[in-house]
């Protein structure tokens, strides 16, 4: 591998991709178990044949058994720790760009205050860049993805205009177009719903003053949604939920805006200037 290359070309990204490994995450009083894929690689100088290959699956190895003696904090610190790893271990390369993506599995209380598992899909990104006079500037990324479930404004607006004919139809049924406004606006009316994936990803610039915390981007992206979707429900459960969603219509553009805003709504205090 440390031989010169056969054509002088650099290469952006080499490395492994898709090893499956288990982290435990504790965040004050919540813990959690993260299920990986880990993707480690790092760019090739031209002049270099190939890279170490096998470096870049010890360290993995290594900042994993860490983390199973001694849980992390975060997802991004994982990422951190092998990013930092491998510019020691590959000092010819220029850059570096870690990811950790998979489910994590976390108690939530359900609207009956039950205690059941949730699986959701999260995703860490760490990307360094060697810069002038040894100096190595940082990325980090957090994203995760959510199901909820979304009503559609534009089916459920011409029901309510069908309902609204059929009654000034009604030879028998005397309403004001007052009343009937009230009605309409008071009645639900069905629509068609469908099953809606959210996913916002933030970027940081420092692990130390910049945190956020993952669960907090699960909650914003299904509090943006027409309803939440749950595993199990009786029969006046899934009434409100019905219910519920269909007073919250929303089209998958409405979605992206209300996550959005709801997370800039979001108090995050260590967040200040950090993007």
């Amino acid at each position: 591998q440390g031989s010169g290359s056969i054509v002088d070309i650099p290469i952006d990204q080499v490395g492994i991709v898709g090893v499956e490994k288990k982290v435990e995450i504790i965040q004050e009083n919540k813990r959690f178990s993260f299920y990986p894929k880990i993707s480690a690689l790092i760019s090739l100088p031209a002049q270099q044949r190939g890279i170490h290959m096998s470096r870049t699956s010890e360290t993995i190895e290594e900042i994993i058994n860490e983390v199973i003696f001694k849980p992390t904090p975060s997802v991004e610190l994982v990422g951190d720790r092998i990013a930092r790893k491998l510019l020691e271990r590959h000092p010819y390369t220029e850059k570096i760009h870690v990811k950790l993506e998979g489910k994590i599995i976390v108690q939530v209380k359900d609207d009956q205050q039950r205690t059941i598992q949730k699986a959701y899909e999260i995703s860490s990104f760490v990307k360094a860049k060697k810069k002038e006079q040894e100096r190595v500037d940082f990325s980090y990324y957090i994203g995760a993805s959510a199901v909820g479930m979304t009503v559609c404004p534009c089916a459920k607006e011409m029901s309510q205009e069908y309902a609204e004919e059929i009654i000034k139809n009604r030879q028998d049924i005397n309403l004001s177009d007052d009343v009937v406004k009230t009605l309409l606006n008071i009645l639900p009316f069905s629509s068609h719903n469908q099953r809606s994936i959210g996913t916002i990803i933030v970027q940081i610039k420092d692990l130390n003053s910049n945190k956020i915390d993952v669960l907090d981007i699960i909650d914003i992206i299904e509090e943006s949604m027409s309803g939440k979707i749950q595993s199990v429900l009786k029969r006046p459960e899934e009434a409100k939920l019905v219910r519920i969603a269909h007073l919250k219509p929303l089209f998958s553009e409405d979605v992206v805006r209300e996550m959005a805003k709801n997370f800039i709504l979001r108090d995050f205090p260590n967040l200040e200037n950090a993007f």
